[in-house]
């Protein structure tokens, strides 16, 4: 089962890798045509992303070492080359993660760990912890939103049937296992979908209590922007761009953010939305304009305040 983020075991394990040592034994493996130089990094336990790679450039030192002709030796060697690059650059991708998690845990975590139920029905249901604050220093404030799904569990007979009926229990294990697959599939957009609006700022009281993953027009099936609850998908957003959304604000405006860092009317930068200009605020919530991208509601601490 994929998780969000990576263990405190792992992030351990990551932060003490020397990446520049990695790279160095990469090229003395290579040297040697075997792995033994890496012995001792401890790479194969500092996560699945790094391990794969790993076991990659060793499967490809293996080869290396057992070509004889020379064009396969140059073929074999290129390989293991590009295999060792890639470790390395696996290396160096896993512990820039390892800092961008150390980062977001300080303002949001979600509980990624979500245990199947025992029996599936055609509704699946995924529900989603979450917890978030506005600055490393306020308090939590904790929340969770449940994804629901109904599966179609009607037959697909563009694939080719058996030719003898299934006995009813192979049939309900067949079911059972169609709808584990789609519950799990939900499972990660759900989480992906959390993660996404509160990484961008967005306030995580507007998130609702409940939310109806929405299948592709197309198929049957849930796609990248299924679970999108504040939105619509960007494909659609696109060809709507001459009508942007715009957020109803109401009430009096405070003059600047909690923080003292944003004020009204005053050009701020968001790492997703771009540039904006602030037109309400509201304690540590702002609500900027951002042009095309239609007004935003987001927490002040996602805000970068730019210079006139």
């Amino acid at each position: 089962m994929s998780s969000l983020y990576l263990s405190q075991h792992e992030m351990t394990a990551i932060k003490a890798i020397d990446t520049s040592e990695v790279e160095r034994r990469v090229n003395q493996a290579l040297d040697d045509g075997r792995p033994t130089a890496l012995y001792g990094l401890h790479l194969s336990t500092s996560g699945s992303h790094i391990a794969t790679h790993l076991r990659r450039y060793a499967r490809d030192l293996a080869s290396f070492a057992k070509a004889k002709a020379a064009t396969k030796r140059s073929e074999t060697r290129s390989r293991a080359w590009s295999s060792g690059n890639d470790l390395v650059h696996a290396v160096r991708d896993v512990k820039r993660q390892v800092e961008e998690q150390e980062k977001e845990i300080q303002l949001l975590q979600i509980i990624d760990q979500i245990a199947p139920p025992y029996r599936f029905r055609d509704r699946i249901e995924v529900r989603v912890h979450y917890q978030w604050r506005a600055t490393a220093d306020a308090a939590w404030t904790f929340r969770a939103i449940t994804f629901f799904h109904d599966v179609d569990m009607r037959p697909d007979y563009t694939r080719p049937q058996p030719t003898r009926k299934p006995s009813a229990s192979k049939l309900e294990e067949q079911r059972q296992e169609t709808l584990s697959r789609h519950w799990d599939h939900l499972r990660v957009l759900a989480l992906q979908s959390v993660r996404e609006f509160l990484k961008s700022g967005g306030d995580g009281s507007t998130i609702p209590e409940e939310f109806e993953a929405k299948p592709d027009r197309t198929d049957r099936h849930l796609n990248n922007f299924s679970c999108d609850f504040w939105g619509k998908p960007d494909a659609i957003r696109k060809s709507e761009r001459a009508e942007p959304a715009v957020i109803e604000v109401d009430g009096p405006s405070d003059e600047c953010s909690s923080d003292g860092r944003l004020k009204l009317q005053r050009r701020v930068k968001h790492a997703k939305f771009g540039e904006g200009v602030v037109i309400h605020i509201e304690a540590d919530k702002v609500t900027a304009d951002f042009g095309e991208r239609g007004s935003k509601r987001v927490l002040a601490s996602f805000l970068e305040p730019l210079t006139e």
